[in-house]
């Protein structure tokens, strides 16, 4: 399959990596609107032909699938410009901040049997997997309520989200730089406890002087299957990005910027003795996650990018093979419905 990727700044070094990886995929063009940038990265990875322009590229390259991998302001006039020259269209988060956007383009892929896939990539890494895997065997139970937390330090000096020379495109977003961290939050919750019902949330700014309209936001969403709670902080330290899945026979966390599966369940015996049993299990799994982790970003691996490698692969399978895609239309709505009512209530708790 031919694929070209347009926009090639740093996350498309990743799907670059990915699709040099895959058997039966060929790269044959990158984009970008700088020269430079697009030679360079053409000339690095060894791509055959590199553009400045969009429509060029797709009427010259004639690809089969498209990476969209530009700010996000850009996603929607890209995404249908591929899907109507024939191509399936991966596109990064978010892909649109406008729910009529999202509506357009996923009619427009289903008219043209196209596969639209949206960048959940998170909900592909090995514990987030595995998590998934406990509750389909029915080991988790029911799932009563998944938190979702990120502390990324987007206000510290050298950001590009605070740098006043050249503002950054998500600023622009609903919800401003916390809006390109939100289908993050909403897909994994989405992923365990179904479309949301209502949505409760607060905003704040607690840096007066930065061009950010928010760095701290919370959510309470009443889903179809439990709760979730959804946060993502600038100022709470250490950095994280945590997911707990509280089910009705255990719990389950996982840290996914260091990947790693805690699980929290009571043995049979007396409680004090369950309990002991309990965290000498969950110490020496983080014990054996981190030596792990260790090792394997010594080896070069894809580290927290594992979850996109895994998705890319998944729906080249999946194109090739013509079975369902690894995330569908009705997935990429509710979750984008999900961000949309999160951002429509700014400022109210």
């Amino acid at each position: 399959m031919k694929a070209v990727l347009i926009g090639a700044g740093q996350i498309a070094q990743q799907h670059i990596a990915c699709l040099r990886s895959l058997t039966g995929v060929a790269l044959v063009g990158v984009c970008d609107l700088s020269r430079g940038v697009a030679e360079s990265t053409a000339d690095r990875f060894g791509v055959g032909a590199w553009f400045t322009d969009h429509l060029a590229m797709l009427a010259e390259a004639r690809p089969d699938v498209v990476h969209v991998t530009t700010p996000p302001p850009s996603h929607f006039r890209l995404a249908m410009d591929a899907l109507a020259a024939g191509a399936h269209v991966i596109v990064e988060k978010p892909i649109s901040t406008v729910p009529t956007e999202v509506s357009t383009l996923l009619h427009a892929a289903s008219e043209r049997r196209r596969v639209l896939i949206e960048d959940y990539n998170y909900l592909f890494n090995p514990p987030v997997e595995r998590i998934r895997d406990l509750e389909r065997s029915g080991d988790l139970g029911e799932v009563v309520n998944v938190e979702v937390a990120i502390s990324v330090d987007i206000v510290a000096q050298g950001s590009p989200f605070v740098d006043r020379d050249l503002a950054h495109p998500c600023l622009s977003l609903p919800g401003g730089a916390i809006a390109d961290f939100l289908p993050h939050l909403a897909s994994l919750a989405h992923s365990f406890v179904g479309p949301h019902r209502t949505v409760r949330t607060h905003w704040q700014k607690r840096l007066g002087d930065s061009p950010l309209p928010y760095d701290e936001f919370r959510a309470v969403v009443a889903a179809e299957h439990g709760t979730a709670y959804l946060s993502f902080s600038s100022h709470a330290r250490p950095e994280i990005f945590w997911i707990q899945v509280d089910g009705t026979r255990m719990r389950a966390a996982a840290d996914l910027f260091d990947p790693y599966l805690v699980v929290n369940r009571l043995d049979g015996g007396p409680r004090p003795i369950a309990l002991l049993r309990d965290r000498l299990r969950q110490a020496r799994h983080v014990r054996l996650a981190s030596w792990h982790n260790f090792l394997h970003k010594l080896a070069g691996g894809p580290g927290a990018y594992q979850g996109l490698w895994t998705l890319l692969a998944r729906t080249y399978e999946a194109l090739q093979s013509g079975v369902e895609p690894p995330i569908s239309a009705r997935q990429i709505a509710e979750v984008n419905n999900l961000v949309a009512a999160l951002t429509a209530q700014e400022n109210r708790f």
